[in-house]
């Protein structure tokens, strides 16, 4: 698992969920030291589109 460092302070963050935009997954990441949160998008959701329109 990739590590992800808080910008602000340069330390660790731990992940606190994922949330869904749309058709956008991200991860939320907060950080312990500083309590910076920040958003990482993981992925499209294939479940959102249709392969044909009927």
């Amino acid at each position: 698992m990739n590590e992800v460092k808080c910008k602000k302070c340069d330390k660790n963050m731990s992940k606190k969920g994922i949330m869904q935009s749309g058709n956008s997954k991200y991860e939320i990441y907060h950080c312990e030291y500083c309590g910076n949160e920040e958003m990482k998008a993981i992925g499209i959701n294939p479940k959102y589109h249709r392969d044909e329109l009927k």
